[in-house]
């Protein structure tokens, strides 16, 4: 992947000077600290708005409950980077963001469970509102921080804390399954990205510990033996399930291989509003970032997709094992970047396999094929809302 004269970048034109990466590297810095500003503290937004939207159905002072969410987390978050007195950026972001989540609702059911026992400082109604609102946190707040500053206290004298509890929860089972853990990234991910949630880095635990090391395995047999059939004649073996095999043959335009779904769009639908927003999301799909058309379409809550968006995954998987144990394909010996544009994410992560980059496009032709149909019935049932919509205003402009 260099630069240099007779490199894959140098064949289609692409020449990058000292200078010119050098630029790049300061970009990247940037780009950096927007993410540390943004996703690197995911877990931190979790607990606030779970917290608060859950207070909120409860009808209760929602942005207290959410404060106290954040409160409580901060407070079973270990203050130590080896010697120094600091929160490691680890448990901020969406590696942690499980944890987050259960700490949101916790604290927002403990926080009505309070108020509605009257546990709190009244006073008169002289008092502005905004000062008797704060007043009024008060003891909840002393009550739940209490509760988990003991939590806290008493896992750091175990050597734990209450994150790595959760995550250990979830990892430490499902490493010793092999499999298991594919295809629970697999079905999960879509799965939690339905109802809104990052399904990658609520599982970043799964990936990162467990599936990225897998592939790191197999990188160090390949570069050992120097071939994988060198290796398996050693009776080496190598995980099928290492994470760049979701990205090369699954995970196709990102999560519910939508890259599938925006093809099928330009093929199948006559919306102009659907086709904008596929031409919206089709470059950042083609490099697996697919925000533009999860909530752009959208596909969070819609019931029209939520059968292609979750079973799309699985069948692409279905087909990579297939491939894989009949020989088409090679295992994961490279880690590419994740944004490699489908294809070519196969092509490098294999060191080189064109059988690795039709497979890849076979699934991606696989996925349009599954959301074709569904973009069909999807066009009609939004033709149907607004024909109806359309009846009603004028059913409601004849009466004036």
């Amino acid at each position: 992947l260099s630069f240099g004269e007779g490199s894959f970048f140098y064949s289609m034109g692409i020449r990058l000077d000292a200078s010119t990466i050098e630029t790049l590297n300061g970009l990247k810095g940037i780009g950096g600290n927007v993410y540390n500003g943004t996703l690197g503290i995911m877990s931190l937004m979790a607990p606030f708005f779970i917290g608060m939207a859950l207070a909120e159905e409860r009808k209760v002072d929602a942005l207290a409950a959410g404060l106290l969410s954040v409160a409580a987390f901060m407070t079973v978050t270990p203050y130590s980077v080896g010697e120094a007195y600091a929160v490691g950026a680890n448990w901020l972001g969406g590696a942690n963001i499980i944890s987050g989540i259960i700490i949101g609702l916790v604290v927002a059911e403990m926080f009505t469970f309070i108020v509605r026992r009257n546990w709190v400082i009244k006073l008169p109604d002289s008092v502005p509102a905004s000062v008797s609102r704060s007043f009024s946190a008060l003891i909840p707040g002393f009550i739940i921080l209490s509760i988990m500053g003991i939590i806290s206290w008493a896992l750091s004298n175990y050597g734990s804390n209450f994150h790595q509890i959760i995550m250990d929860t979830i990892s430490t089972p499902l490493a010793s399954l092999g499999s298991v853990v594919g295809w629970a990234y697999v079905i999960f991910v879509p799965l939690l990205w339905f109802f809104g949630i990052h399904g990658s880095l609520a599982l970043t635990a799964l990936d990162s510990g467990i599936m990225t090391p897998w592939a790191l395995e197999n990188i160090s047999i390949y570069q050992q033996y120097g071939s994988v059939d060198a290796a398996l004649e050693a009776g080496k073996t190598f995980h099928i399930w290492a994470k760049p095999m979701l990205d090369s043959y699954i995970f196709l335009g990102g999560s519910g291989a939508t890259l599938g779904l925006i093809i099928a769009i330009f093929l199948a639908s006559r919306r102009a509003d659907y086709r904008q927003v596929a031409k919206l999301a089709l470059p950042s799909g083609i490099f697996q970032i697919n925000e533009p058309i999860l909530f752009g379409l959208p596909i969070i809550m819609n019931p029209v997709m939520f059968i292609p968006f979750i079973l799309v995954q699985p069948i692409l998987a279905a087909i990579t094992l297939v491939a894989y144990y009949l020989g088409i394909i090679p295992p994961i010996t490279n880690i590419a970047p994740w944004t490699m544009p489908t294809g070519l994410g196969a092509f490098f992560n294999t060191n080189g396999s064109v059988a690795a980059l039709l497979v890849a496009l076979f699934n991606l032709a696989v996925a349009t094929l599954i959301y074709l149909p569904f973009v069909v019935v999807a066009n009609k049932a939004q033709n149907a809302i607004e024909q109806e919509e359309s009846e009603e205003d004028i059913a409601n402009a004849l009466k004036f």
